[in-house]
């Protein structure tokens, strides 16, 4: 039987929120340096990226245009811009949180005080 691995870019915490990137973003060394690996492609090209692994997630925010920002502990951060035809990112969490960068930039959302 064969195995499929999914080389899909996610970050999860101890809290529970599972960040999911589904388009090209942009990854940001602590130097300053930036990279721009496309989640589809071959993941020997991910260059850095997975250098955020075991770093802590120190802010995240998103913005007016439906692009998503992650500071890490390390000094690295992650961008990924909404897209025009696909869902560029996800994040879901506790207690049925859910914000998804729909197609073409706008924002779904469940558990934000929709209740």
């Amino acid at each position: 039987m064969p195995c499929a691995l999914s080389t899909t870019p996610s970050a999860s915490t101890h809290g529970g929120i599972i960040f999911r990137v589904g388009n090209t973003f942009v990854y940001k060394t602590p130097s300053g340096h930036s990279h721009g690996p496309d989640p589809a492609g071959d993941p020997s090209l991910l260059g850095p990226a997975p250098s955020i692994a075991w770093s802590s997630v120190t802010a995240g925010f998103v913005d007016d245009s439906g692009t998503h920002h992650l500071d890490f502990a390390y000094g690295s951060a992650i961008d990924v811009s909404a897209d025009k035809l696909y869902e560029a990112w996800a994040t879901n969490g506790p207690e049925v949180l859910l914000l998804v960068s729909c197609a073409g930039g706008g924002l779904a959302t469940c558990g934000l005080g929709d209740h």
